[in-house]
């Protein structure tokens, strides 16, 4: 692969992951993180004899089909980023029987499952072989260095795709591995396990955040401070930043459980900025009134996040926020800034 392809792809990685969050359902998925990915690898999205959407097969329709040459040589099975394609070190065996009825239906040998975020190639069909022992690569954006992550999706490229066989064999083994500098939580699709530890956990809602570590603060992000007693009506958050021992990051969120419409707003910033505390090792939160709180809640559980021992309503507008803000930065020697735009605009 050229060095200017592989460029291109570590470009559009890092963009993928800041859109992330803001992706909610599985025709955003394919238009604004799938799509791109495969453009930087090297496939016409344009061409539908090369990147054909919807073909019909007898098992039903494939997102998209890669052809080459006009030869169907994969299918390509796409999710939202919502569902996801590993569960701990393993594929979801029924996404994947789907996508390999699709193959063999067709005779195509590869599949390829996609949220997004998470990618796998699989052989379609291989005699005395579980699903997982017919991974031949597996990537997750959100769990890997960029560097890392475009080694292994070079593989899926229009160039490569068909020396499969060359694929080196840990790059089939799904990764575990978290960079520190750009994630804050163990992997962006984690399992349930950890956030169901206790039997009323069920019931509240929580989020992941991915971090990257930025060399000054944009001029767009005015810190908490000036904001304090701002008229805030209007106004709504489009970017979080927080700085920690004299470095600042940009926090967006990866992925949210319980929580419908997920996205940064007023009611959803301090979840936020408590996760990434949190996963940074700061958990020694102060008690702010009813928006970070040790305290089970005792009526309407459901309007509440949880993250780690903490239970956290959401502020109902900008100042609220701000405050609640100020405060982090009061006790815990930390900086806080922060996007806004107006709402009506």
């Amino acid at each position: 692969m050229s060095g200017g392809m592989a460029m291109d792809l570590a470009g559009v990685i890092e963009r993928v992951r800041k859109l992330a969050g803001r992706v909610s359902n599985e025709e955003s998925t394919k238009q604004h993180l799938i799509l791109p990915v495969l453009g930087a690898l090297g496939w016409d999205i344009f061409n539908p004899d090369e990147v054909e959407p919807e073909l019909s097969t007898g098992e039903g329709r494939p997102d998209y089909t890669l052809r080459l040459d006009g030869k169907a040589v994969a299918f390509l099975e796409a999710k939202s980023t919502r569902v996801p394609i590993f569960k701990g070190r393993r594929i979801d065996p029924s996404h994947a029987r789907q996508l390999t009825r699709y193959c063999f239906d067709w005779g195509v040998e590869l599949g390829i499952l996609t949220n997004g975020l998470q990618w796998a190639l699989l052989k379609a069909f291989e005699p005395g072989k579980s699903v997982d022992e017919r991974i031949i690569l597996a990537v997750d954006l959100m769990g890997q260095e960029t560097a890392e992550a475009a080694e292994r999706l070079r593989w899926l490229s229009r160039e490569n795709i068909l020396n499969y066989r060359d694929i080196p064999l840990e790059y089939s083994r799904i990764p575990t591995q978290v960079p520190a500098r750009t994630l804050s939580v163990s992997t962006l699709l984690r399992t349930h396990s950890t956030v169901t530890s206790f039997s009323q956990d069920h019931i509240f809602r929580t989020l992941y955040v991915f971090a990257r570590e930025i060399p000054s603060l944009p001029a767009s992000a005015v810190p908490v401070r000036e904001l304090l007693g701002a008229d805030l009506k209007g106004y709504q958050p489009s970017g979080v930043f927080v700085k920690l021992n004299g470095k600042w990051y940009r926090v967006d969120i990866a992925y949210g459980e319980n929580w419908r419409g997920l996205r940064l707003a007023w009611s959803s910033i301090t979840a936020v900025v408590v996760r990434f505390l949190c996963d940074k090792g700061m958990c020694g939160l102060p008690e702010i009134g009813q928006f970070i709180t040790r305290q089970y809640p005792q009526t309407h559980p459901e309007w509440y996040a949880k993250i780690d021992k903490w239970y956290l309503r959401g502020p109902g507008n900008g100042e609220q926020a701000v405050r609640v803000f100020h405060e982090l930065e009061r006790h815990l020697g930390i900086e806080i800034a922060l996007e806004i735009t107006n709402a009506r605009s």
